[in-house]
């Protein structure tokens, strides 16, 4: 069962998020729905259990009844309570449970704020021990099911008085981009990011799947060994010099099996290959199609064009969506021409051999005698490479990712980069207060924040897209991380995003409290690596562990936990080198006293840090090297010690022996243009799974 999160505020306070107009509430709570006391079947209308929409994105859009199949899983969850699901001709009178259907009326009952009709709104009533949920589309019956979880989880009673809700989203697009090109996510981290989006009504994830660390800064190494990452397995054995490591890709049946996972929840992978720029995959493979500008692709030399359409070529038939993205941002301004004529020809070249459009990055390209296809979607992300205004006038179709208020750079920002510091985790008071107005709150059609008044029509927007972005590499951060940089903006961006300027405005009153109990409570995923039911209902240990009496180093233990998430104090008992492992990471100590987390491959050792470094609550985390009260070097520990990690987000994973403190797990990072380097903290989980060595006793708290 599900264990709830809850909060001393009376449930009716709090907004679901997006938040929803609600008609005729009662206050009544015996003529509502109770999860506890409902009988734990789903009806769906059997002829609309095949329906599947036709207006999103997805090539694979599942019928009403396979959505319904997934919330059905998802209400076992919650519930700990086994559900049917009942295909009828019409809803029986008297039944209670919870009812899906197609909702009547006409056509354009629910539209978009642009005026155009959707397949993803939806009325939904609560009735006594009865709710109906009634969609546009079988998309639109989904979003239904997200608001009726949300309900659930913000009454500490699991019930929800009688009402009426008819809602539908402003735009079409409410999506989020994580860079998987400098930074490798497993495919199950990859599903359940998309099922944490899908709870808060997101609709796309934009897997921006290839890209390298950037040349302007880093270890002094030849630019062929600067960390590149095409993250999609080609089977197509010419291709295979683009990828470097080849445990850290998707094959195709892995992308599939993400793409149809992410449906099933109403989310539609956009897949991005970069080019022309961004391309050390390919050019340390072909160096003769680099400009002097290595991550560039030379597009006069006759091969470049030929080979990024046979990479398209191999991947086109991967992608279950009508609309791919090309990248190509950040080129050479000098060469618009050659750069125009390239995005227009692979713009054909998509439409013609897979019916596909295409995005691209907005991109400063100065031709006087060409431009870029109207039917070319541009994904704006910063004013000086696009105006929006401009865009729109000339007929395109833009996207809102303004790094203003959409960008972040994992654990660390930009600085001493101008004029953009991108944060290291999702500002939601940028979405709040819009262009540093207090209280405007940020919608899609909302680009420019210091001309207010120079924004784009809102025919031409079609939405809006977060980015995380992996611009201090791949060590910089664990794949958790990247979550918990995500975690709060996710539900704020996507609330503004659904309601635009029509819906409910956010309530800053009860916002964190929304937040806090709907991310404690998001369905069928656990990124935050909760121990539950323990997490919330235990004021003791969460776990204790002793080695047997008669028990041998040599011995394999298995906890079985898998790991614990943030906020933790881990404390264990060693005499000699040990191992604790989970999926996640691993926590070691060597022969001769060095401690390590190891993640995704990489070693972490513990340094010696100064107790009171690391809290500059403007760069939290972060110690300057330059900073001398701490040395950074490899600490060794007896072999015979009590070792204890406390852990959150902003101050890492710190370490006390026997006592006394003596450092922290850190990352080296290399600043803008190299202008200026840090140490920079590491937030493990605890690993709980399995036990190995010289580990006696472990208490976790």
């Amino acid at each position: 069962m599900r264990w709830f999160v809850f909060f001393a505020v009376a449930a009716s306070a709090l907004q679901t998020l997006p938040p929803v107009k609600s008609e005729g509430a009662a206050s009544d709570r015996n003529t509502g729905f109770s999860l506890a006391t409902t009988r734990k079947t789903i009806y769906i209308e059997e002829e609309f259990s095949t329906w599947t929409d036709k207006d999103g994105l997805t090539l694979i859009p599942p019928s009403a009844l396979d959505f319904a199949r997934t919330f059905r899983d998802d209400l076992q969850e919650l519930s700990n309570s086994s559900w049917v699901i009942q295909s009828v001709n019409k809803f029986p009178k008297d039944a209670s449970g919870v009812f899906l259907g197609r909702a009547s009326g006409p056509k354009d009952a629910f539209v978009y704020e642009d005026g155009m009709a959707t397949e993803e709104g939806y009325k939904l009533r609560v009735e006594r021990d009865r709710v109906f949920i009634c969609g546009s589309g079988a998309r639109g019956m989904w979003w239904g099911t997200r608001t009726l979880l949300q309900k659930l989880a913000l009454d500490p009673d699991s019930f929800i008085p009688a009402e009426t809700i008819v809602d539908s989203p402003a735009y079409p697009t409410r999506g989020f981009m994580l860079d998987a090109g400098r930074k490798w996510y497993s495919l199950d981290y990859l599903k359940d990011l998309c099922t944490y989006a899908s709870y808060f009504k997101l609709s796309e994830f934009h897997y921006h799947a290839t890209d390298n660390y950037p040349l302007s800064r880093g270890p002094d190494v030849p630019w062929n060994e600067v960390y590149s990452q095409f993250s999609l397995r080609p089977e197509n054995p010419d291709l295979l010099p683009l990828v470097q490591r080849a445990n850290e890709t998707l094959a195709r049946s892995e992308f599939d099996e993400f793409q149809v996972h992410c449906a099933h929840r109403g989310v539609t992978v956009i897949p991005e290959i970069e080019s022309p720029g961004h391309c050390l995959s390919v050019t340390k493979w072909r160096p003769e199609l680099a400009l002097d500008q290595q991550d560039l692709l030379n597009l006069s030399h006759p091969d470049t064009i030929p080979l990024v359409k046979s990479i398209w070529s191999e991947f086109l038939p991967w992608f279950h969506t009508k609309e791919v993205h090309i990248g190509a941002d950040e080129y050479d301004s000098s060469l618009a021409n050659d750069y125009i004529s390239f995005v227009n020809e692979m713009s054909d070249f998509v439409s013609e051999s897979s019916g596909k459009s295409i995005r691209i990055w907005g991109t400063y390209e100065p031709s006087e005698t060409q431009s870029v296809n109207k039917n070319t979607t541009i994904q704006h992300w910063q004013y000086g490479q696009s105006d929006p205004v401009a865009l729109a006038k000339n007929g395109y179709r833009i996207i809102n990712s303004e790094d203003w208020w959409a960008y972040m750079s994992l654990k660390n920002d930009h600085s001493p980069i101008t004029p953009a510091p991108y944060p290291q985790t999702f500002n939601n008071s940028r979405v709040l207060n819009f262009g540093d107005v207090r209280g405007w709150q940020w919608t899609p059609d909302l680009f420019n924040p210091v001309n207010h008044t120079q924004q784009p029509a809102l025919k031409a927007v079609r939405g809006a897209i977060l980015a995380a972005w992996n611009d201090n590499g791949p060590d910089a951060t664990t794949q958790l991380e990247a979550y918990y940089a995500i975690r709060n903006g996710i539900p704020v961006a996507s609330s503004r995003a659904w309601s635009g300027t029509r819906g409910l405005p956010l309530s800053e009153h009860t916002l964190e409290k929304s937040i806090e109990i709907l991310t404690n409570n998001a369905v069928s995923q656990n990124l935050d690596r909760r121990l539950l039911p323990y997490d919330h209902h235990s004021f003791g240990p969460l776990l204790r562990w002793t080695r047997p009496k008669f028990g041998h180093p040599s011995q394999e233990y298995r906890l079985g936990h898998g790991s614990k998430g943030m906020n933790y104090t881990l404390e264990i008992s060693v005499t000699g080198p040990f191992s604790l492992e989970s999926n996640d990471v691993t926590l070691s100590m060597a022969h001769d006293g060095q401690l390590t987390f190891t993640s995704d491959g990489w070693p972490y050792p513990l340094r010696s840090v100064a107790e009171t470094d690391g809290f500059d609550p403007t760069q939290p985390g972060r110690i300057w090297a330059n900073a001398t009260g701490s040395s950074h070097e490899i600490v060794k520990i007896p072999r015979r010690a009590t070792i204890r990690i406390t852990t959150n987000e902003s101050a890492g994973s710190r370490v006390w022996v026997n006592d006394e403190f003596v450092g922290r797990f850190e990352v080296f990072v290399y600043g803008g243009k190299n202008m200026a380097f840090s140490w920079s903290q590491m937030a493990f989980v605890a690993p709980l799974e399995t036990i190995r060595g010289n580990l006696e006793r472990l208490i976790l708290r």
